[in-house]
C-alpha cells in the first residue's frame, strides 16, 4: 500500500510538471504566431497576363513566387484556385487562402515544406504527394508552427513532424493518406479539433513525448493512434470509432506515462492494446462495442490503470490481461461483456470496488449473473465489488459534437488509361464492347456498371482483361508477396500451389473466379529479408510492394492483397494499408511455432482463405461465431453454439478447411457465401448502432 501510495504522487507530481511545461510551450508558440503582421502579398492563379508584383491588383501567380518575395512577418492571401505546385516555406509567414484553395503536389515528394518556426498556414486543401517514404502533404522541419482548418487527403503521410516542437494542428481534416499525422522525434505538440478518417495510421508518434490529442474524431482508419517508444501522451474529449474491425483502435508500445480521458472508445477490433508498457491512465471513458478486446494488455505492461469508466457491451471481451502484466481497475461499470468482463492470465489484477451488472457481483463460469472473470483468483482480486451500477461516470458525452461532424468526401475514384480505338468516348476500347456484347457508338457509363456484381466495373474488368476476367462471371483477384526466408531455405514463405489450386477450386464449386497471382498476373514477388516489424513498417511494405509508391497505381481497387513472412506485428490479421480494408498479414514462423501440428503451407493458405473473408465483409460482428477465439474449446458453450458454422472463419476450422460455409449445418451457421461483399475491400465502413449506455 505505501509503494502504491508514492507511485500515485509520483504520477501526480510528473503530471503537473507536464502540464505547467507544455502551457508555457504553448503560450510562447501562440505569442510568435501572433506577432506585429508585416506586409500582405496576393496571390491569384487567374491572373495569367501579369504584371506580377504580389499586390491587390497585379497579385503573384504561384504561391512559390509570394513566398520568395515575402519577408518575416508577412502575410500571404492566396484566392480561391488549384495551385499546381510544391512549395518550400523558408520565412516566418502567415500564409492564408480562401476556402477551397487547392495545393495540388501532382505526386512529387513533399507538397509544402516548412523550414522556418512560427509559420501560419490556414485554409488549404492539400492533395497528392508522393507515395514514397518520408513524402508529406505538410513536413514540418521547424517550431512553433500553426496548420489550421486544412484538409490534407491523398499523400503518403497527411502532416509530418520531424525534430519539430510546439506546434499546433487545429481544426484539419485528413483522411486517404498512409498516416494522418506523424509526430518522430517531436515534443510538445498540440492535435486539436481534428478529424481522421480512411488511413492506415490515423496518429502515428515514433520516439516523442508530451504531445496531446484533444477533441478529436478518428474513425475508419487501420490503426487509429499508434504510439511507439513516446511517453506523456494526453488524450482528452476524443472519439476513437468504427475504426478496423480487427485491430483498429489505441496501440501503445513501449511506451510510458499515457493518459486518456473522458473519450468515446466505440467499435474497433481492440478499444486500446498494450505491449510493454507501463504507467497508462484510462479514465472517465465509455469502451463499447469492440469486437475483440476493449482493452487488451500483454508483454509486461505493468501499473496499467482503469477507472471510472463504462465497459459494456463489448463482443468479445472486455479486459484481457496476459501473463507478466499488472493491471488496477476501479469504480467501474462492466456490462453485458460477452465472454469476460475481466481476463486475466497469471498476471497482477486488482478489480475490486467494481459493479458487475448485478448484485452478486462477478461469476467465474460462463453461466450464471453479471459480467465473467477468470478463475485465476491467487493473483487478482475481485471481493468486494460494489452493489449497483456506479453513477456519473464514464465520458461526459454521448454523442459526436459539432467540430467532429466533418464529411469525408471520397477522394480515392481513379481513372485507367487503356489502350485502344475508343468510338464513343466512354473510357472503354472498341475491341472490348465488341468482345462482351456493347455498341462501339453508344456511350455507356462503364465507370458505373457492374453486371455481375462482383466488386469489379467494366473499366477495371477491362484492365484485367489480360488475366481472362468476365465481365459476367464473379472475379476475386488476390496478389500474394512473401517475405525472404532465411533459415531454412527449404521453407520457403510462398504458399504451396497444390494448395492454392485446392483454395481456387474452392471458390470455383460457387461460381467465382479466384485469380491469385505469384507471380504471373505482374504482381507478385519476393521482398527482401525483415522479421519483427511493425505497424508502420508493414504500411510501407503495402506502399513499396503493392502499390509501387503510385498512388494511381490501377491494381489498387483490382487486386487483395496479401504479405507472407516469418515475424510480423501480430500472427496472421486484415489491415488498412492506406485507405480501406484490402489486405492481410500472415506471420508463417510463429504460425508454426503456435500450431505446430499443421504443415506450414497448410497454415499459410488457411490464413490467406480466412483474411480473404475479412476483405470480403465477413467481419467479426458479422457473426458470432467469426473470430471466436472461445468457440475453440471443446465443449464450452461457444464451441457448443457454433460447432456447425463449418467455415475458414470459424477459428475451430481456420486451418481444416479452406471454404467459408453455406449455412446449411444446422443451429449457429451461417451462411457466409450469399453474405459475401464483394466491394468492401474497396469501400471499408465499420459503423455500429450507436446505442447509449
Amino acid at each position: 500500500m505505501i509503494k502504491n501510495k508514492y507511485n500515485f504522487i509520483s504520477l501526480f507530481v510528473v503530471f503537473l510538471l507536464f502540464i505547467s511545461s507544455f502551457s508555457n510551450l504553448l503560450v510562447v508558440a501562440d505569442e510568435l504566431n501572433n506577432l506585429e503582421n508585416g506586409n500582405t502579398i496576393y496571390v491569384d492563379d487567374d491572373n495569367v497576363d501579369g504584371p506580377w508584383d504580389g499586390s491587390y491588383n497585379y497579385p503573384f501567380r504561384s504561391i512559390q513566387d509570394a513566398i520568395d518575395s515575402s519577408d518575416n512577418n508577412d502575410t500571404i492571401f492566396v484566392f480561391r484556385g488549384n495551385y499546381l505546385e510544391n512549395i518550400i516555406i523558408d520565412k516566418s509567414i502567415h500564409l492564408l487562402a480562401e476556402l477551397k484553395t487547392v495545393i495540388d503536389g501532382l505526386h512529387r515528394s513533399v507538397i509544402v515544406e516548412v523550414y522556418a518556426d512560427n509559420v501560419l498556414i490556414e485554409n488549404f486543401t492539400i492533395i497528392n504527394s508522393g507515395g514514397y517514404l518520408n513524402n508529406a502533404g505538410v513536413k514540418l522541419n521547424s517550431n512553433g508552427n500553426t496548420i489550421k482548418n486544412c484538409v490534407i487527403k491523398r499523400t503518403k503521410t497527411g502532416i509530418y513532424l520531424k525534430n519539430s516542437s510546439v506546434n499546433l494542428i487545429d481544426n484539419c481534416t485528413l483522411h486517404t493518406n498512409g498516416e494522418g499525422i506523424l509526430l518522430k522525434n517531436s515534443n510538445y505538440n498540440l492535435i486539436k479539433g481534428c478529424c481522421l478518417a480512411h488511413n492506415s495510421i490515423g496518429v502515428n508518434f515514433d520516439n516523442s513525448y508530451a504531445n496531446q490529442i484533444r477533441y478529436s474524431y478518428i474513425h475508419t482508419n487501420g490503426i487509429a493512434c499508434s504510439f511507439n517508444n513516446s511517453r506523456d501522451i494526453d488524450m482528452f474529449h476524443c472519439n476513437i470509432s468504427d475504426n478496423s474491425d480487427n485491430h483498429g483502435g489505441i496501440f501503445f508500445k513501449h511506451c510510458s506515462d499515457g493518459k486518456i480521458n473522458d473519450c468515446m472508445i466505440r467499435h474497433n477490433g481492440m478499444g486500446i492494446n498494450l505491449e510493454n508498457s507501463t504507467m497508462i491512465i484510462v479514465n472517465n471513458c465509455d469502451l463499447v462495442y469492440n469486437t475483440h478486446f476493449a482493452v487488451f494488455s500483454k508483454d509486461n505492461s505493468k501499473n496499467i490503470t482503469l477507472s471510472n469508466n463504462w465497459i459494456f457491451k463489448n463482443m468479445r471481451y472486455g479486459i484481457y490481461i496476459t501473463e507478466n502484466s499488472s493491471c488496477n481497475m476501479i469504480n467501474n461499470n462492466f456490462y453485458k461483456n460477452r465472454f469476460h468482463g475481466v481476463k486475466s492470465s497469471y498476471s497482477d489484477t486488482d478489480a475490486r470496488y467494481n459493479w458487475w451488472g448485478s448484485i452478486f457481483g462477478p461469476k467465474y463460469f460462463e453461466i450464471g449473473f453479471g459480467s465473467r472473470i477468470s478463475r485465476n483468483i491467487k493473483r487478482a482480486e475481485y471481493v468486494p465489488w460494489k452493489l449497483l451500477r456506479i453513477r456519473n461516470i464514464g465520458a461526459s458525452w454521448e454523442q459526436n459534437e459539432e467540430f467532429m461532424n466533418k464529411e469525408i468526401q471520397k477522394s480515392n475514384i481513379k481513372t485507367i488509361q487503356l489502350t485502344g480505338e475508343d468510338n464513343d468516348y466512354d473510357d472503354v476500347p472498341d475491341w472490348w464492347e465488341e468482345k462482351w456484347g456493347y455498341m462501339t457508338d453508344d456511350w455507356d457509363d462503364h465507370y458505373h456498371m457492374d453486371p455481375d456484381n462482383d466488386g469489379l466495373n467494366n473499366v477495371e474488368e477491362c484492365y484485367t482483361d489480360m488475366y481472362n476476367s468476365n465481365p459476367y462471371q464473379k472475379d476475386i483477384f488476390l496478389e500474394i508477396d512473401w517475405v525472404e526466408k532465411k533459415q531454412p531455405l527449404s521453407q520457403s514463405n510462398k504458399p504451396p500451389n497444390y494448395l492454392i489450386n485446392k483454395l481456387i477450386d474452392v471458390f470455383k464449386k460457387h461460381d467465382i473466379k479466384l485469380h491469385v497471382d505469384l507471380g504471373n498476373l505482374g504482381g507478385g514477388e519476393q521482398i527482401p529479408y525483415i522479421t519483427h516489424f511493425t505497424f508502420s513498417d508493414m504500411k510501407d511494405l503495402y506502399w513499396d510492394y503493392f502499390l509501387h509508391n503510385d498512388l494511381n497505381n490501377p491494381r489498387k481497387g483490382i487486386f487483395h492483397y496479401s504479405i507472407i513472412c516469418d515475424y510480423g506485428p501480430d500472427l496472421n490479421f486484415p489491415f488498412i494499408g492506406w485507405d480501406h480494408l484490402d489486405s492481410s498479414l500472415i506471420s508463417a514462423t510463429w504460425l508454426k511455432e503456435t500450431i505446430p501440428q499443421y504443415t506450414r503451407g497448410k497454415l499459410i493458405v488457411g490464413a490467406i482463405a480466412h483474411q480473404l473473408g475479412s476483405s470480403l465483409g465477413l467481419l467479426a460482428d458479422t457473426h458470432g461465431g467469426n473470430d471466436n477465439l472461445e468457440a475453440i474449446n471443446p465443449f464450452s458453450l461457444e464451441w457448443l453454439k457454433y460447432r456447425n458454422y463449418k467455415s475458414c472463419m470459424n477459428y475451430y476450422y481456420k486451418y481444416k478447411i479452406f471454404s467459408f460455409s453455406d449455412g446449411t449445418n444446422g443451429l449457429g451457421d451461417y451462411d457466409d457465401w450469399s453474405n459475401l461483399d464483394f466491394s468492401f475491400f474497396k469501400n471499408s465502413h465499420f459503423e455500429w448502432p450507436k446505442q447509449t449506455r
